[in-house]
């Protein structure tokens, strides 16, 4: 079992060093923000394109369009119309009343009208600003504890993804936001409220079959968000067309169905393109059929919508990974990428051709791919906010550094001898060309030793060739050790080995030739036939010039040849070094 683990890392050794190496890369982007943005988008464009959700029945808007201001000429709007709207509304007996107006000062006519409705409608919300530049509520709703929050939580680039549910106040109190006033004033007559839930998770609430948890600073692709106070998720149902809605004109004049508003709530706010409330959501995409920002009162009734859905009906609240699950969820599409990549260029007949390759690499990061998009979005329907564009970069870079990986393993793999593991002559070859030239721009020496077993094909005669196999691996990693980290050995010929070293004078490169000499005596590998030792020796030629344009290579080559001949006739087992002169 133990031998079959370690085949599997051997032969994904790429896929294991590869894809945990791209995933923290790709971690550590996530946790500084890289892909915020990009999240953000990508969960737009997912709630953009779900299936379109039913209206909420349990909903009405009541619209202050420009049509609205043009026919009553005024605005704001006077004490006496607003106090008309709100008493024709309550008639309906619907379940609560959200006045998205500020209505700190009197607009007359009509001031006292309106206070007397103010103080007689007990299911009537006005706001307040507290966030920034605040704006005080009606002195009496205020005294009546009928006041909620009209702030909105806006991200980096603008667009409203949080609902605020609540904040405390400098004196302790807990203002509710607008949509969760009237949701729970609502849930009141169906005996639900909020209770604390019995969870782990600090400060999570209870509410019908709905538990709401606060949004943390750096939940889903958020980093360092503001949390203040409590706030959630937005799961929005959808824009303006998602709610029944009604004119305020039709509203004063009795254009409206009696009943319409009967058990529901209603919410009146402006949708003038003149006034300055409206807000960017993810649905004011240049791309989407309706890029305008949404009206504030439309953003209350989706929070308002959202927290009665999950309570009542069990509509998923948006959940997001914990930060060790969002990390193991790179992580394995990291490994997925590598894997695929692995396996595909593997297996590729055309490893040679950049076109195959291109193509390779395409579908080895789209297939994939597409199964990442359409699992987030599945999962998205299911009320999960998964990272998508974090993931499939992990998994993108890991197909292309597989790529690379793989490339430069087949190079390393064509550059060396298969049964030493150094250098092979083609690599030889390109090498010391490389060297030569080098050194004829610098000037300095270049030396190169030819090395041969001594009488090898009698030890190959006597051991067997397994034997003689396993005597040039040991001798290759000996003469490894006796060379310098600039230095490259490369296998010559059968039993010959060469060593370049660039910038070597002969009297070092002499000194490296008799280090590798001891270094292979030192492996005690017997030759009971051999004619100089009872061991495996070494026969070295060593040669050395100044390369210039007037000499050549070959010739170098050839001096080193023939001082390893004379060291083969002068009883073999040592170094023999010759300096080629200009």
């Amino acid at each position: 079992m133990r031998v079959r683990i370690k085949q599997i890392i051997r032969q994904w050794q790429g896929v294991f060093v590869t894809a945990p190496a791209i995933a923290g890369l790709v971690v550590a982007g996530s946790l500084t923000g890289v892909f915020q943005q990009m999240e953000w988008s990508a969960f737009d464009l997912a709630l953009r394109q779900r299936p379109q959700e039913a209206p909420d029945p349990r909903l009405v808007i009541v619209t202050i369009s420009e049509s609205d201001i043009q026919r009553f000429k005024s605005w704001p709007l006077s004490d006496a119309i607003l106090a008309q709207t709100l008493k024709k509304i309550e008639q309906q007996k619907p379940r609560a009343i959200g006045l998205d107006l500020y209505r700190d000062l009197p607009v007359e006519p009509g001031y006292q009208q309106l206070a007397q409705v103010f103080q007689n409608t007990s299911i009537l919300f006005g706001i307040e600003k507290v966030i920034g530049n605040s704006v005080d509520a009606s002195p009496i709703l205020k005294q009546q504890n009928r006041v909620a929050l009209a702030d909105l939580i806006l991200d980096a680039d603008g667009k409203v993804r949080r609902a605020l549910l609540s904040v405390k106040l400098e004196n302790g109190q807990t203002r509710l936001s607008l949509g969760t006033a009237l949701a729970l004033k609502y849930l009141e007559a169906d005996g639900i409220g909020l209770q604390r839930a019995n969870r782990s998770t600090p400060n999570a609430l209870q509410l019908g079959k709905a538990t709401f948890i606060p949004f943390q600073e750096n939940d889903g692709s958020y980093v360092r968000a503001d949390n203040g106070g409590y706030q959630i998720l937005l799961n929005y149902r959808g824009e303006i067309k998602n709610f029944q809605t009604v004119s305020l004109s039709d509203v004063v004049e009795n254009r409206i169905p009696a009943g319409l508003m009967r058990d529901r709530i209603v919410l009146i706010g402006s949708t003038a393109e003149s006034l300055n409330d409206h807000f960017q959501t993810p649905y004011s995409s240049s791309l989407s059929s309706h890029p305008l920002p949404m009206p504030g009162v439309v953003i209350h009734a989706n929070i308002a919508s959202q927290i009665l859905s999950a309570a009542l009906n069990g509509r998923p609240l948006l959940q997001i990974l914990s930060d060790p699950q969002e990390w193991l969820w790179i992580l394995f599409w990291s490994f997925v990428g590598a894997s695929i990549g692995w396996k595909l260029l593997k297996k590729n007949p055309f490893r040679q051709n950049i076109v195959s390759l291109a193509i390779l690499t395409v579908v080895a990061i789209v297939l994939p791919g597409s199964v990442l998009v359409g699992l987030t979005y599945l999962a998205f329907l299911g009320g999960w906010w998964l990272p998508v564009i974090a993931p499939l970069v992990a998994m993108s870079l890991s197909v292309l550094m597989i790529q690379g990986y793989r490339t430069s393993e087949l190079q390393r793999q064509a550059s060396l001898d298969s049964l030493t593991q150094v250098a092979n002559r083609r690599y030889f070859n390109e090498y010391i060309e490389q060297q030569w030239y080098r050194q004829v721009e610098t000037k300095q020496p270049l030396s190169v030793i030819l090395c041969d077993v001594d009488h090898f094909k009698l030890y190959n005669d006597t051991y067997g060739h397994l034997a003689g196999d396993n005597c040039l691996q040991q001798v290759a990693k000996a003469l490894g050790r006796a060379v310098r980290s600039n230095d490259l050995v490369a296998r010559y010929g059968g039993e010959e080995f060469v060593i370049v070293l660039p910038n070597t004078n002969n009297e070092t490169a002499l000194q490296i030739a008799e280090r590798i000499n001891f270094q292979v005596s030192a492996l005690h590998i017997v030759h009971a036939k051999s004619l100089v030792s009872d061991r495996v020796t070494l026969s070295c030629g060593v040669a050395t010039i100044i390369p210039n344009f007037t000499s050549s290579l070959p010739k170098l080559i050839a001096t080193a040849d023939e001082a390893l001949y004379e060291a083969k006739q002068k009883g073999r087992n040592r170094a023999i070094g010759r300096s080629i002169m200009q």
